[in-house]
């Protein structure tokens, strides 16, 4: 079984909803990665059926996990920064089998910086099993500080009447 990643690097608490392992930096390459996906064929929410493939959904959260752990070991994005999701892309073109394992490549673009604080960057990525490809996610978010964060929402909630 693979050893996941420190659940801090995504936002889980639970370790079994970590599904990144072993993050790399791809070398001579700025801003490109590969990582390893956890398949957890016990996991209550993903397999609560019987399935002979990974879930699609199980891949999604797998990327979203890789860009936020991305930013915070290899962007210098700092723990407890709120992540907003602007948009995602998403293309399934073949079946994720369940006895193989799942790499996912991904690179990171046009990252916004503000007094030298990241603020923003695009994210795209393909999964592959032995070197076979499943498909391409690509994404966009925003990353506040939390204290900009409550501000937001306080403003939005105050926009939508809510207490």
């Amino acid at each position: 079984m693979l050893k996941r990643i420190d659940g801090k690097y995504v936002h889980k608490i639970n370790e079994r909803n970590v599904l990144i392992a072993d993050i790399r930096k791809k070398p001579g390459q700025d801003d490109c990665y590969d990582a390893e996906m956890v398949s957890d064929m016990e996991h209550p929410f993903f397999f609560e059926h019987p399935l002979d493939h990974i879930p699609a959904m199980m891949l999604v959260e797998t990327g979203r996990q890789l860009g936020i752990a991305i930013a915070h070991l290899f962007l210098d994005v700092p723990l407890g920064t709120m992540f907003a999701t602007q948009s995602f892309d998403i293309r399934f073109t073949d079946f994720a089998e369940t006895r193989t394992q799942v790499i996912i490549s991904a690179s990171v673009t046009d990252k916004k910086y503000r007094r030298g604080e990241l603020l923003h960057l695009r994210m795209d990525g393909h999964f592959s099993q032995n070197s076979r490809p499943l498909g391409r996610m690509g994404g966009t978010w925003s990353m506040l500080k939390p204290e900009i964060w409550k501000r937001y929402r306080r403003h939005e909630q105050w926009k939508k009447g809510i207490e």
